[in-house]
């Protein structure tokens, strides 16, 4: 099991700076646009390898996802 990084870790690595503001990462995890990315006791964090796992095609991430 890997070990879960806190949103804005994920936010960070992720995008250059300016990258989009904490607000629109909170809201796109709360909608389900982050694969792997889970609240726990009020804190958002990410699962990098769920978030590797991801193709672009949404039929193809389910079924990746699925597995």
């Amino acid at each position: 099991m890997a070990k879960l990084k806190p949103l804005e870790k994920w936010r960070e690595e992720t995008f250059e700076e300016p990258g989009p503001s904490m607000r629109a990462v909170y809201k796109w995890a709360n909608e389900g646009h982050i694969p792997g990315a889970r609240k726990i006791g009020g804190l958002w964090f990410v699962d990098p390898d769920k978030a590797k796992q991801t193709t672009g095609n949404p039929l193809v991430d389910k079924v990746l996802q699925a597995s």
